[in-house]
C-alpha cells in the first residue's frame, strides 16, 4: 500500500509540475494581434471578432483586431506572413486567398507558409437571377444559354467560377464572367439586369430573395439549406456541382508548438461560445469546426485543384 502510495504521489507531483512548466512559460501574457485581411463591418470581419472576442475569455489577453483589406483578401495575408511568429500575431485566413488567387496573381507566399489555428465557418453559395427573368430552374438556364449562345454571369470573386464552369462542362453551353468587386456591385449588376444570372454568397443575396426581388435556382450544397428548404440543390437537379469555401484563422509558419496549441484549443473553446453561435446564425453563415491541421490539408488539396481548373479555364497566371 506505501509503494502505491507513493506512486500515486509521485505521478500528481508531475501533473503539477507539467501544469507548473506550462504557467511558468507564460504565454500569452500580454496582448495579440489579429489580422483581418478584409475591410471592417461585413460577415467576415465581425465573425473573426466576435469569435475572438470569446477568445480572449479563455486567453486572458486582449485580442487587438486591425484590418488589411486588398489585393482580392490578399494584403492582409502577405502582412501576417512577414509578422514574427510568436504566438502574438494571427490572422483571418479565408480560403480563397490561400488556395486560388495565388495563381492568379504574384503573391510572396503558399499555403505551406502558415500554421492553421481552426476553420469557424463555411460560405454557402447559389446560383441567381432577376425575379423578371423567365428562369427558374437550372435547366432553364441551360437551355437559354443554348438558345442565345451563351449567357452573362456576375462573380465577385473564387471559387464562384468554378460552378459555373462545371455546369460549362457538364452541359456544354457558354457562361460568361463577368467579374465585380463586392456583394453590393454584384447585387446592382443582376438587379439592373446588366447581367443573365449570378453566382454568390447565399447570406450576401438573402435579403433580394426575401424581399421578392432575385430568384434562386440553386443552392450549390450538398443538402437543401435549413434556412431555404424550398430551394433545391444542383445536385437534385441533376448537376454534379457544389461549392464551399471557409473562414478560418491562421499564423506565420513556425510558432512554437505549445503556443500553438494554446492558441487551437482557446479558439476550439471559443467556438462554442452562445455569442459568437447566435451571431453567426444571425447572419445565415454556419458556423462548422476544422481543425487547424485537418483545414491546412483541405487548403493544400485545393491549391493543386484550383491550379488545373484555372489553367483548364485559361485564367492561370503562371
Amino acid at each position: 500500500m506505501r509503494v502505491k502510495a507513493c506512486f500515486t504521489g509521485i505521478f500528481m507531483l508531475g501533473l503539477v509540475l507539467c501544469a507548473g512548466t506550462a504557467l511558468a512559460a507564460g504565454y500569452p501574457d500580454h496582448p495579440i494581434q489579429l489580422i483581418v485581411n478584409y475591410g471592417g463591418g461585413g460577415g467576415t470581419d465581425t465573425s473573426a471578432r466576435i469569435l475572438s472576442k470569446a477568445a480572449e475569455k479563455i486567453l486572458n489577453v486582449p485580442i487587438a483586431v486591425s484590418n488589411r483589406p486588398g489585393g482580392l483578401g490578399t494584403t492582409g495575408i502577405i502582412e501576417l506572413k512577414g509578422r514574427v511568429p510568436d504566438g502574438y500575431n494571427i490572422g483571418l485566413a479565408t480560403y480563397a486567398p490561400l488556395a486560388i488567387i495565388p495563381h492568379q496573381m504574384d503573391v510572396p507566399y503558399t499555403p505551406a507558409d502558415f500554421d492553421y489555428i481552426l476553420a469557424y465557418a463555411q460560405y454557402q453559395y447559389g446560383i441567381f437571377v432577376n425575379s423578371k427573368s423567365p428562369l427558374n430552374s437550372l435547366d432553364d438556364l441551360v437551355a437559354e444559354a443554348k438558345k442565345k449562345g451563351g449567357l452573362s454571369y456576375a462573380a465577385s470573386g473564387y471559387p464562384q467560377p468554378f460552378a459555373m464552369r462545371r455546369i460549362e462542362e457538364l452541359k456544354g453551353v457558354t457562361l460568361n464572367h463577368m467579374p465585380v468587386k463586392s456583394g453590393p456591385d454584384l447585387n446592382a449588376q443582376l438587379l439592373g439586369g446588366h447581367v443573365d444570372t449570378a453566382c454568390a454568397i447565399i447570406s450576401d443575396v438573402l435579403p433580394l430573395y426575401k424581399s421578392g426581388e432575385i430568384k434562386i435556382l440553386a443552392v450549390l450544397n450538398d443538402e437543401r439549406m435549413p434556412i431555404l428548404p424550398e430551394i433545391p440543390t444542383a445536385k437534385e437537379q441533376g448537376y454534379d456541382v457544389t461549392l464551399y469555401s471557409y473562414m478560418a484563422l491562421a499564423a506565420p509558419k513556425g510558432v512554437p508548438a505549445d503556443r500553438l496549441e494554446v492558441l487551437r484549443q482557446a479558439y476550439a473553446q471559443a467556438h462554442k461560445d452562445p455569442e459568437f453561435q447566435e451571431v453567426m446564425q444571425r447572419m445565415n453563415i454556419p458556423a462548422i469546426y476544422m481543425s487547424g491541421p485537418d483545414f491546412q490539408q483541405r487548403v493544400e488539396i485545393g491549391y493543386t485543384d484550383a491550379r488545373r481548373d484555372l489553367e483548364a479555364m485559361g485564367m492561370l497566371a503562371k
